[in-house]
């Protein structure tokens, strides 16, 4: 009896911890002229087991959220039906959706969602447009693009679980015009910001652009994955970064 009971005892600490939170992400558009991009970030809380759905609205020109966003509606333990919830904060997002006229139109560069098993998720080589050859040098005479997140060191903020053995990182996001050699930075953290909790990690979820032509301007938006400890493991959420072309 004892040594069934440490052969399951070993069973159990030697499986890989795969309960943590790894929250799914789908685009909901821009607006008419662009301005305002909007997504969601939705899957089940680690730990409580509980339905989650967040609508995030950004504004491209501020580089901020939208206000009164993000929208977010939890389930308790006993509202297992993700579905519901998703439904629910997609109707309490509707009218600021309908106020800022965002359409659900987008064009997807890049999904690359946490199943897909590639050698490098923190590097991406992506177009604007369509190469009809389907030949990488079209793509390159057309114009390609690298997009790239590293993590950057940072001061260590207080009260981070864990901080024994899991080093808190900040990110630095860039894009390299491919043609040219141009390389600039997007995004480049000092500090880490309260909202983003005590990341360790960081790849690339996505690129979205407008598919609407022949505008002033043509905001992208990049969807980060942000790794941080949680209670079943390393939870998995997204934070958005604006940017244009480099030509």
């Amino acid at each position: 009896m004892l040594r069934f009971a440490l052969s399951v005892l070993a069973f159990v600490c030697c499986v890989p911890a795969f309960a943590a939170d790894g929250a799914q992400s789908r685009a909901l558009g821009y607006s008419t002229d662009a301005r305002y991009f909007a997504f969601e970030e939705y899957g089940i809380q680690d730990g409580s087991g509980a339905a989650y759905s967040s609508i995030f609205i950004l504004d491209t020109e501020k580089d901020d959220w939208v206000k009164g966003t993000p929208i977010r509606v939890q389930g308790t333990e006993d509202e297992g039906d993700v579905a519901v919830i998703r439904d629910r904060a997609m109707k309490q997002a509707a009218p600021l959706i309908a106020d800022l006229k965002l359409t659900g139109a987008f064009d997807t560069l890049v999904h690359m969602p946490f199943t897909e098993i590639v050698p490098d998720r923190t590097s991406v080589r992506f177009a604007r447009s369509y190469a009809s050859s389907g030949r990488l040098e079209d793509y390159d005479s057309l114009g390609s693009f690298q997009l790239r997140v590293a993590s950057v060191a940072v001061p260590q903020p207080a009260g981070c679980p864990d901080a024994d053995f899991i080093t808190v990182t900040g990110m630095e996001v860039s894009l390299t015009n491919l043609q040219s050699g141009a390389r600039k930075i997007l995004a480049s953290d000092k500090t880490i910001p309260k909202s983003r909790w005590c990341p360790h990690d960081y790849d690339i979820e996505a690129v979205y652009a407008p598919t609407a032509m022949g505008l002033q301007k043509d905001p992208l938006v990049a969807l980060i994955g942000v790794y941080s400890r949680g209670f079943e493991g390393s939870d998995r959420h997204f934070i958005a970064v604006p940017f244009e072309l480099n030509h």
